[in-house]
């Protein structure tokens, strides 16, 4: 009996415990399951000594990141934010994407990191910030890839290589993270996350990233190199990564909006164009990149790149003076359907024909590393500025950008089905700085400026200072930059001598108003089509002399009375 009740209380006991420990374990996992991190990706915060580590998980949880020199040495930690990530169509699936900002790094370091969630952590997983100055810096280059393409494979490998500072990402990301009520982004972010949660991920926008009406996903789930989430009014930024300044910038505020998102970007280029110029003995390369493209020879007529007619395409109307004025090395942009490069060029003219010592910037047109239909092909012949173009609707490809040193910088295209090199070329400048065509050969000078005319604009006139919101005071100084400031100053010059110059009439007609004055017409450099007075020193006698300077010729003097 006392057996059997000690049974009795034990059984009562187990019960007890299983009503208290099972909906324990089931709260365990139900906080698991909301708070695990997944989708880990990371990128540069305002400078390459600071990185930011995002994901994303199912519920509101929190968002620390612990992390150190080695996988079992994370003594250092950061915390975060979270927000909601909005579903389209309001569907009742919800995800909040953490950032967590990590400061002050190591140049050319491995950490080790884990982010974690409400104690729910995953990794550890490691970068590795970029080397020094003294250290050559090597980047993917690749746009246009959907979730489903066979490329995602190639990228990771080569990512996980360890050879790249960073992924640059040209737009059409996902080929629309807004798809499928969003989960389209999602197994986007899974299928890359081995390479982005390894290699920083740097992005510019494309069409792709508002095709839901808004960029809701492109602005919550990425944060690059400023205040997140990001804002309308700043999808542009810029970062020094070893030996070169890396800007991105939209095409998109072309074609959205009012036009305020392009007044604005426009002040941020030159503002830190011109920052950038000022660093140049110790960060000598710029290269700019974005999605759609300033040139391109493919006879689609969806595009605006193929056009003869500069104020056609806006990306050339916006950008191709600031760029060429503020002496950018290189342009990336993205096609889906083909890769082209150019000679150095500016206004569609080739200004030389080879890579040394560049006079203007090169433009790269990225294939697409998503499988596309081929309906159109490059228009023949090919244009003088175009160097090599290639098109093969089987072959995906992606770019490899190696600045090696100060003065040394190559490129080359890669098939990513066998890995084999479809374009390779270098860039030799030892003279890096802003162009001019003032320093181009007379010929090329004057071909410029016809394409300045046929585009509507004036031989020599930048489209830099025309629009915009800087003050009086500021846009004078930077207009005393670059290939206007001679005209300018000889413009001001004489508009301050005209005013002098009426100002004097007005004071010798009230004069010779109150009393008899001798005068003297006085000999001037300037015809203004009239005759003007100067008073001489007073006299006994009239002693006036006249200039004719109508017709600009030598002025023949008479003696003439003084009476009015």
């Amino acid at each position: 009996m006392k057996t059997l009740s000690s049974l009795v209380v034990l059984a009562v006991i187990f019960i007890d415990f299983l009503h208290f420990w099972i909906p324990s374990a089931n709260a365990t996992t139900v906080s698991a399951e909301l708070c695990t991190p997944q989708q880990t990706h990371i990128s540069f915060g305002r400078s390459a000594e600071e990185m930011t580590i995002m994901w994303s998980t199912k519920g509101s949880c929190s968002s620390l990141v612990k992390y150190g020199s080695g996988p079992f040495k994370l003594a250092l930690s950061a915390s975060g934010d979270s927000r909601l990530l909005v579903p389209a169509h309001n569907t009742s699936e919800q995800q909040f994407i953490h950032n967590v900002l990590l400061k002050d790094l190591l140049p050319g370091t491995v950490y080790f990191y884990m982010p974690v969630s409400d104690d729910v952590s995953a990794g550890p997983y490691f970068f590795q910030t970029p080397h020094n100055l003294n250290e050559g810096t090597k980047l993917m280059v690749f746009s246009d890839v959907s979730t489903s393409s066979p490329f995602m494979k190639t990228l990771v490998k080569e990512a996980l290589t360890g050879e790249y500072s960073a992924l640059l990402h040209l737009g059409n990301i996902a080929m629309n993270m807004s798809s499928e009520h969003g989960s389209n982004g999602d197994h986007y972010m899974t299928s890359i996350e081995q390479a982005v949660r390894t290699v920083p991920y740097l992005t510019a926008p494309g069409p792709s990233e508002i095709e839901d009406g808004s960029y809701s996903n492109y602005l919550l789930r990425f944060a690059v190199s400023q205040e997140w989430p990001m804002k309308l009014d700043k999808l542009w930024y810029s970062i020094d990564i070893g030996a070169v300044h890396l800007i991105s910038y939209s095409t998109e505020v072309f074609y959205s909006g009012d036009g305020k998102y392009a007044t604005l970007q426009h002040d941020w280029l030159i503002k830190d164009l011109k920052l950038a110029n000022g660093n140049r003995d110790e960060v000598p390369w710029i290269i700019a990149f974005g999605h759609r493209p300033m040139y391109c020879t493919c006879e689609d007529p969806k595009l605006t790149c193929n056009s003869k007619v500069t104020k056609s395409s806006p990306e050339r109307t916006e950008l191709e003076d600031i760029f060429y004025h503020y002496g950018v090395d290189m342009v990336l942009e993205s096609y889906g359907a083909a890769y082209e490069r150019s000679f150095p060029m500016y206004k569609g003219v080739q200004v030389t024909d080879n890579y040394t010592n560049p006079l203007g910037p090169v433009h790269i047109v990225c294939g697409g590393a998503s499988p596309w239909t081929i309906e159109h092909n490059f228009t023949t012949p090919a244009p003088s500025w175009s160097a090599f173009r290639y098109i093969n609707e089987s072959v995906l490809s992606f770019g490899r950008l190696h600045i090696v040193n100060a003065t040394l910088l190559t490129y080359e295209q890669i098939n990513a089905t066998d890995g084999s090199v479809i374009d390779s070329f270098d860039i030799f400048q030892e003279k890096h700085g802003q162009f001019s065509t003032s320093k181009l050969p007379p010929n090329i000078s004057a071909e410029i400026d016809k394409e300045r005319i046929d585009a509507g604009g004036k031989p020599g006139v930048l489209n830099i200072e025309e629009i915009g919101t800087t003050d009086t005071k500021t846009r004078l100084s930077e207009l005393l930059q670059g290939d206007n400031r001679v005209r300018l100053i000889i413009g001001v010059s004489c508009g301050a001598f005209a005013v002098v110059a009426i100002i004097t009439i007005i004071l010798i007609k009230t004069i010779r108003k109150k009393k008899k004055v001798t005068r003297r017409w006085e000999q001037m450099d300037i015809n203004y089509g009239k005759k003007f007075y100067s008073k001489a020193p007073e006299k006994d006698e009239d002693n006036d002399f006249e200039i004719d300077m109508s017709d600009g010729t030598e002025p023949s003097r008479k003696l003439l009375n003084a009476d009015d």
